[in-house]
């Protein structure tokens, strides 16, 4: 599953290159002032293949880790009282997942595989509209655990 370092570095370099809020979208806390960013997480620990598994010779003993490459999506939605502002945040969105973010990410370790197409997303609540313009982003990253494996440390072989 994605880790919440993982997830908290994709939203902190999100608010580090946007300058709003980024919250969960299942936040019980208070909604911030427009504009803001809501995420949601949509599928995590997508399989790519087999696990690949290593042993390593560690001073405590052997260790056998698992790791595989996994895929998760996240969507995205740029709130705002404008309409234009919403789509505007929404197209930095894409810039910030598909250029200048996707080095900073991969540097962390997690890759984007791809960014979809703007999506009006707004919606009418009882007299008003709520202005929210999104996207959706595909994630890579690796997916490792490890644990401590017996030795052999002696073995008798009897023939027969």
């Amino acid at each position: 599953m994605m880790t919440l370092e993982t997830r908290n570095t994709i939203t902190n370099e999100l608010f580090n290159f946007m300058g709003i809020p980024v919250i969960p979208d299942d936040d019980d806390g208070d909604v911030p002032d427009y504009p803001y960013i809501v995420y949601s997480d949509t599928t995590d620990n997508t399989r790519r293949g087999h696990d690949s598994i290593t042993y390593t010779n560690t001073e405590e003993g052997f260790e056998k880790t698992y790791s595989n490459q996994v895929g998760t999506s996240y969507s995205f939605n740029a709130y705002s009282d404008s309409r234009d502002q919403a789509k505007e945040l929404a197209f930095q969105m894409i810039e910030f997942f598909g250029r200048l973010g996707r080095d900073r990410l991969n540097n962390a370790g997690v890759a984007v595989q791809d960014v979809s197409s703007l999506q009006n997303r707004s919606l009418m609540l009882i007299d008003h509209y709520v202005r929210r313009y999104g996207i959706d982003v595909q994630f890579n990253y690796v997916d490792e655990s490890s644990y401590p494996v017996d030795s052999i440390d002696q073995t008798t072989i009897t023939g027969g």
